[in-house]
């Protein structure tokens, strides 16, 4: 049965394009990507302007971004042991993979809507491979945004 978890991060300050998670797989598991988000959490107004969100699915050999820190995923069933899985998070340098990279959606957003990408058909991460949901685009300023994931891990 798949357990669900909540990754993501909060309230961080973001003036450059970056991994805003990067969801690794885990020895013997699926994982399946529901849905990811993102918004501005300032308490004053910010420059408005439009912001470029990325999804991509990381095959193969795949190089952890780096320059962030991690979420320990979140069970929402109480009873529910720890995650297999890791993430990490506000990685402005990005993860790489010898594979080839699939794209995902990718979608602009005003930074006063946010962004809210919920998967029809939730992408599947396996053992050693990577999802990123990333910020392309450089903001104006220095903005503070809160984000995550919901995934279910299944297997093993």
């Amino acid at each position: 049965m798949p357990r669900p978890y909540v990754v993501g991060f909060e309230n961080v300050a973001v003036s450059a394009a970056q991994d805003l998670l990067q969801i690794k797989g885990a020895a013997g598991k699926i994982l399946d990507i529901l849905r990811v988000w993102a918004g501005a959490t300032d308490t004053t107004l910010v420059t408005a302007q439009g912001l470029r969100f990325r999804c991509r699915f990381l095959p193969a050999t795949v190089t952890d971004g780096s320059g962030g820190g991690t979420s320990t995923p979140q069970p929402l069933d109480p009873g529910d042991a720890a995650a297999s899985f890791t993430c990490k998070t506000n990685n402005t340098t990005q993860a790489t993979t010898s594979g080839t990279a699939s794209v995902l959606p990718t979608e602009g957003d005003h930074i006063y809507s946010g962004c809210n990408l919920p998967f029809k058909n939730p992408p599947q991460v396996g053992p050693s491979e990577s999802f990123t949901f990333e910020l392309l685009s450089t903001v104006s300023g220095t903005v503070h945004m809160s984000g995550g994931a919901e995934v279910t891990e299944r297997g093993g």
